[in-house]
Formats: structure tokens, sequence, C-alpha cells
């Protein structure tokens, strides 16, 4: 996807960090990674179900047992609050412990927390005969001494990417016991995403899920039922159940969603707007602050439709705009001139948009890990500050590194190989 730095020589041979420095980084930031008396105490303030649910993770990790979980939690059953419980007490006892999720958004509100792509070298084209870590490695080594590996929203995962990992640490412990005999805890709602499966049908999301992979039969399913959220808004945590059980329908097999939650469609753009200023109700107002949007976010199912709010969105923005206009190149230079005009016009995924335009206090999402030690992961949300010719200065607006200020340069990328591109 991104190439090395090292591929263009921007500094000297002698002072590049070598692979294994940055593996030896690895390790002392897992080892070194502190754990608050706040964080230590979590544990006394979970409820019943997962207090159940900790007391046996807990005793399976401390006894050198092997133990691969799978934790059901429908959404509002706090099942992070969990997993940092979990995390704390190991850490606090001074283990090692991987928090990892597959998606970005939720590895980042774990403590310490990469994606499962990152943390274990997964390829995007996964290859089951082919490891991407050499078991004499550093990154091998702290996978070895792991005493508890989290895996938060693994309904999202491939299963393909889920029996790899299995190998891997198969290969990584020399044993054919699940998981290499780590205490492996999954996490999700199968209520909520899917795998994504390019052109599938629903049949193919689900085909490619956990719930069809040889390993599902072998997790130890724990049940968190408990709806902390219910407590505030009972009635509307009981709809989403019942829209994620399937019981939320009318004589036409439709659901029925209230009309509270529904911004009345008028004409197109005026239907936008409404939507823009019930979810961003202090964009045009002289206080509005960038904290504003760190909370709220619009959804949609197709990335041409997200750019093009993205783009009505920016226009309402206070403030004076900046154009960034991207370099777009064919991996052949003698198709290059006969295709450039083409690439400008394509958006490919995980990709910034050929013009990119930006103001102050407007939040952005990265797209590639670039220092996951300092919080900037893939799909970190951030807030810009400010704009040079070659770099974005912005603050972090989630997680452990809430509001520390970084620096974002230009880099190199690469569409997928996944990517159907017509050059």
């Amino acid at each position: 996807m991104g190439h090395n730095v090292n591929e263009y020589e921007l500094i000297p041979q002698t002072i590049r960090p070598s692979a294994e420095a940055k593996e030896a980084k690895e390790i002392h930031f897992e080892r070194t990674t502190t754990v608050s008396e706040d964080e230590v105490q979590l544990h006394k303030r979970l409820n019943k179900n997962q207090l159940t649910a900790y007391d046996v993770i807990i005793n399976r990790v401390f006894s050198n047992k092997a133990g691969a979980f799978f934790i059901d939690s429908p959404g509002g059953t706090e099942k992070t609050f969990l997993y940092r419980a979990l995390l704390a007490t190991v850490r606090s006892m001074g283990y090692i412990t991987l928090a990892t999720a597959t998606s970005g958004v939720a590895a980042s509100i774990l403590s310490g927390g990469r994606t499962a792509h990152s943390r274990f070298k997964i390829p995007i084209d996964i290859d089951e005969n082919v490891s991407c870590i050499s078991k004499q490695s550093a990154l091998a080594s702290l996978i070895r001494d792991a005493k508890l590996i989290v895996w938060d929203e693994a309904s999202m995962a491939n299963k393909r990417m889920l029996e790899f990992f299995n190998l891997l640490l198969k290969d990584l412990m020399d044993t054919n016991v699940l998981f290499g005999g780590k205490v492996v805890v999954f996490g999700a709602d199968f209520r909520q995403t899917l795998p994504v499966v390019r052109n599938g049908k629903k049949e193919d999301f689900i085909n490619q899920s956990l719930l069809y992979s040889s390993i599902w039969a072998k997790l130890e399913k724990i049940q968190l039922s408990e709806n902390m959220r219910a407590k505030t808004d009972p009635a509307f945590c009981d709809f989403l159940l019942r829209i994620g059980n399937g019981q939320e329908r009318n004589a036409t097999n439709n659901i029925e969603v209230p009309n509270s939650l529904i911004v009345p469609f008028t004409a197109e753009r005026e239907s936008l707007d409404k939507l823009f200023t019930v979810t961003y109700p202090y964009l045009n107002s002289s206080g509005y602050e960038a904290s504003c949007t760190d909370s709220r976010v619009i959804l949609t199912t197709k990335n041409n439709c997200a750019d093009e709010i993205n783009d009505m969105l920016i226009d309402q923005f206070p403030g004076k705009a900046r154009i960034f206009v991207g370099i777009d190149e064919t991996i052949e230079s003698d198709n290059q001139s006969q295709f450039e005009d083409l690439l400008h016009t394509l958006n490919p995924a995980g990709l910034p948009p050929y013009i990119l335009s930006l103001k102050k206090n407007c939040p952005i999402m990265l797209l590639r890990n670039l220092n996951p030690y300092e919080g900037l992961c893939n799909v970190t949300r951030l807030n810009c500050c400010g704009f040079k010719t070659h770099v974005l200065s912005a603050k972090i607006a989630p997680g452990d590194f809430k509001n520390t200020h970084v620096f974002i340069p230009r880099i190199p990328l690469l569409s997928s190989n996944n990517e159907k591109l017509p050059v």
C-alpha cells in the first residue's frame, strides 16, 4: 500500500533505523506501558455480567492455561470497559498484553491499541503458507511473551484473517494447540458490520465471517447481556436490539424507523442541509470549536456518497479553504502522459482525493499507520491546526493521545492490489 521512506533516499543510510531497531522499540513500548491506579481499580466497577467474564479470563491467564474466548456483546454492554479492566490487571503485574482490533477506530479506544493487521503483520492479500514474522525477530519474541491478547470487533474480520492469525501463533509457539496455547479474547456483535466482500451479497458477507470458520466451534462463548446504555434510554436500546435480532419488521418485511429519528425529505440539498444542522448545530456559529465534531459523525453506505457529503460540509465550514493537489503516477513511467488525466478522475478506496480541500479546525482522518506509539494509527481522527506546503499541523481528537500536537507530511502511496482500476 505505502512505500518505505528509505526507498527515496531522503536520509543517509548510516542514520536510518534498522528493522531490528524498530522492533526493539515495539518491545520497549509494550514493556514500559504504565498503568494508572484508576485503571488498576477498574475491575471493582464491573457489573455482575462483566465480572463473571473477567474472573474466568483472568483465572486462565494466571493459571498458565490456554484459552480462546469470544465475548458476545450487543451495543451498550460495555465490552470495552471489560477489556480495559483485563488489560490493566495483567499489565499491572508486569506482564505484556497486546490490545488489537479489526478497525482502527476500535483500536484507538484501547490503551496501546493497534489494528490486528498492523500488530501481527497480517497481509492484505493473505497467503496461509507465508508468515510475515520471522521466528527470530523481536516482534515474534514480543508475541511469545504476551500473557493476554485482545482482539475487538472480530465480527468485521474475514475468517481467513483469523485463521491466518491462528496459524501464525501456532508457528511462533511451536505447538498445534489452538492459537498457540495463548489466552486470546475476541469480542464482537454480529448484529453490526460483517466482513466487507467486494461486489458481494448478503450470503457472501456471512460466509466470510468468523461464524463460518472452523475456529468458531472451538471458542468459549461468553455473553454480556446487561445493557448499561439502557439505563438512560431503554426504549431506544430495545429498538436497536430488536433490529439486530431481526425482530423489528412490519407486514412488508421492512424496518420502520421512528419519526423522531428521521430528517424529512423535501429536496436533496435542502434535506442534507437539515441533516448537517442537526448533526453539527454549531458549525456556522461564532462559538464553534474543533471539539464540536469529535463525537459526531455522518455515516453512509458508499464512498462516493461520503465524498459528496464531505465536499458539502467543508464548504459550510467557517474560514478560508486551503487546497492541496495530489501527484498521480502510473507504475510504468511510459504510461504517465497517456493516463495522467484519467488518474486525476479516479478515487480508489484508501487513498485521499486528488484535490483535497481543508480548513482550520476541520476534522481529518489518517489513512495509514504513521506512528502507533504516538497515537498516529490508521483512521485516527484529528483536527487541523495549520497548513504548510508539504505538512499539516493537527491535534489528535480521541483516545489516550487526545490534544497531542502532531505533524503529518506528504507521503507517497500505492493503491491496493485488490483495487480494480482501468489503468
